[in-house]
């Protein structure tokens, strides 16, 4: 009997070669977690722009473009009155594409660090974290709220998750727990793909 892990691995196979440009089918850690949410969405589009989008001009504006290189991406959704939360892989033709990506989120993350007034405030946070090959926290103050996100770069694969938060500045580690949780089982399994292209697994 195949394994889970052989199994993803043959699907993920002809994931370039192949017609197909999606994921393995339940392969993000949040596609079996519908259940109490009124928005549930999830997308194999891989045009969608990263969810770490701290100048909104992309991912939140609906309007941005992605980021070069990239070959495949799902993105999950989820949406109960003002919470929301966020799960996405993206995999790129090369890790050179992936490292660009994280390099213009951490462009931007700088760029739109403090911008607008009054209401239209909006303030990002952020700081390196040691996951994957490399990786970043940051956190978004609004007036309607506020976001915890984690971005994380394995190889040609870029995983970012997003919650909904009032986060502290100083962005300490203990309030990302539950992100960090999700971000460091999917840096092990995105290594599953082959299109990852893992240095180590």
């Amino acid at each position: 009997m195949m394994t889970t892990g052989a199994a993803l691995m043959t699907a993920a196979a002809t994931l370039l070669g192949g017609a197909t440009t999606s994921l393995p089918k339940g392969f993000l850690l949040w596609e079996g977690r519908s259940s109490g949410w009124d928005i549930w969405e999830v997308s194999d589009r891989a045009s969608t722009p990263l969810m770490l989008d701290a100048c909104h001009d992309s991912y939140w504006s609906k309007r941005g473009g992605v980021e070069k290189g990239r070959v495949a991406a799902r993105t999950v959704y989820r949406q109960q009155e003002i919470e929301i939360g966020g799960e996405q892989v993206a995999i790129y033709q090369d890790e050179s594409g992936a490292r660009a990506a994280m390099d213009a989120m951490r462009a931007e993350l700088k760029r739109c660090a403090s911008r607008g007034d009054g209401i239209e405030r909006i303030s990002y946070y952020s700081k390196p974290l040691a996951l994957g090959d490399e990786a970043v926290r940051a956190g978004a103050r609004y007036w309607e709220g506020g976001l915890r996100q984690v971005a994380v770069r394995r190889g040609a694969a870029i995983m970012v998750y997003t919650e909904t938060a009032w986060p502290t500045p100083s962005l300490p580690m203990g309030e990302f727990k539950t992100l960090l949780k999700d971000a460091r089982e999917m840096s092990r399994k995105v290594c599953w793909l082959p299109e990852a292209q893992c240095q180590n697994t």
